[in-house]
């Protein structure tokens, strides 16, 4: 009577451990793509600044605050990048050097351009090893300055050169701003 129960329960069993194995055939084909999704809510991007005629005098303090353009709203959380414009090379690029800046005068001193924001406006100013008055126009007058607002989750992720202005432009699908600054030192 034994042997008749232990029959059934070996049958079962071996049934049972013969449907776990699994066997990979070959991959299909390609399926019909589904329905497009919704579009989603516009993402952070970053926003672009540009300023002209700036210039750093002993009637400023050597500092110049520029403000956001009216109907933005910063972040607490936002990343401000300024590049001043340097020059333009032999096939009419635009030169942008970021922010902070140091020029290394003959005799070892030094000039200093930096800057500071908060959410609503940009300072830059300049600092230096001997008396800012003894500078010359080439190194105080008509500068072009681009501020690049960055939202501060792309900051924390991003892993771009953010010394090289192109980068950042494309990296954050700034607008090109190429205008033709003919009135620009050539500060090289």
């Amino acid at each position: 009577m034994k042997t008749i129960q232990i029959i059934p329960i070996l049958l079962i069993v071996s049934l049972l451990t013969s449907c776990t194995e699994t066997v990979i055939g070959p991959q299909g084909p390609q399926g019909i793509p589904g329905p497009e999704g919704p579009i989603g809510a516009p993402g952070e991007s970053g926003f672009v600044f540009e300023y002209e005629n700036i210039n750093f005098t002993s009637g400023n303090g050597y500092e110049v605050i520029l403000p956001y353009y009216d109907g933005f709203e910063g972040y607490d959380s936002d990343v401000a990048l300024v590049y001043l414009l340097w020059g333009v090379d032999n096939e009419g690029v635009e030169i942008w050097r970021k922010l902070d800046q140091q020029i290394l005068f003959e005799g070892g001193d030094v000039l200093l351009y930096k800057y500071d924001f908060t959410k609503f406006d940009v300072r830059l100013f300049l600092d230096a090893t001997f008396p800012l008055s003894e500078l010359s126009a080439i190194d105080t007058d008509e500068w072009v300055a681009r501020i690049v607002v960055v939202p501060g989750d792309f900051w924390q992720a991003a892993r771009v050169d953010a010394s090289d202005y192109y980068a950042i432009e494309e990296a954050l699908g700034l607008p090109e701003l190429r205008t033709t600054h003919d009135n620009q030192m050539d500060r090289k």
